[in-house]
């Protein structure tokens, strides 16, 4: 038998390290809120080179069995990190699953090295395989590599979009000043939203309606209202025609 060659032990450290750098890049441009143009690619990238590795230690030795350990690879660590951080008091935000994903991958790369830094060249070389038959497998397993791009595209999409909408502020309303009979009320909404209409009511009957409003995404609009010198008035804001109001701010003198 050929003894292995310790020069050759360590010949996947170098991609190892390359899937390090991407994660920490793709880690770096979320806290950083980079461009969805720089992100976006980042984070792919970065996904795609900790699964590989990955996916390729161990028992798996076709095609198939990769890509689908892989891509199962990959959403497990998405689902599983996500529910650590909602049910911890971390919070599930997009830089707090950020960290815990990058720290998740890094981990795994960390290990997948010390496994490839001790492990054995066969004996003997395998043997080669016709050319036929490589492109037969080709062809066999591309559409099932087209599909698990296709499903980790659409799963971080639809996760990064979930945890993007979640962390939006909701609809607010408040007293930004008060005087006399004169005050001037704040709506803020995370997202664009309008025409909102503005009411106020003292209790009396004579409710007060006033202009339709529209609130930028992350903006601000403020509306001065009437209100008695004395007394309880409530400031309430809700889509026009309907009953039930969506914030409500009681102003007592």
């Amino acid at each position: 038998m050929t003894p292995p060659l310790p020069g050759r032990r360590r010949t996947g450290l170098p991609l190892l390290a390359a899937a390090g750098v991407l994660v920490v890049a793709a880690v770096a441009a979320v806290l950083l809120d980079a461009p969805v143009a720089v992100r976006a690619p980042l984070v792919l990238l970065a996904a795609v080179a900790t699964a590989v590795p990955l996916a390729g230690w161990g028992w798996r030795r076709s095609v198939v069995d990769r890509v689908l350990a892989g891509v199962g690879g990959v959403l497990v660590a998405l689902v599983l990190v996500g529910v650590a951080l909602g049910v911890s008091g971390v919070g599930l935000r997009p830089r707090t699953w950020a960290i815990g994903l990058g720290a998740t991958a890094l981990l795994a790369l960390g290990v997948r090295a010390v496994g490839a830094g001790r492990a054995h060249e066969p004996s003997s070389p395998p043997a080669p395989r016709a050319e036929g038959s490589v492109r037969r497998a080709v062809l066999r397993t591309s559409p099932w590599a087209l599909a698990a791009v296709v499903v980790v595209v659409a799963a971080l999409v639809v996760s990064v979009r979930s945890v993007q909408d979640s962390s939006t502020p909701p609809l607010q309303m408040s007293l930004a000043s008060l005087d006399g009979a004169e005050a001037v009320v704040e709506v803020s909404s995370g997202d664009a939203t309008g025409p909102l209409e503005l009411r106020t009511d003292p209790g009396d009957g004579s409710v007060v309606t006033y202009p339709l409003l529209s609130v930028p995404a992350g903006g601000t609009v403020r509306t001065t209202v009437v209100v008695p010198v004395r007394g309880r008035v409530l400031v309430t804001v809700n889509n026009p025609g309907q009953v039930q109001p969506l914030r409500t701010l009681v102003v007592n003198r």
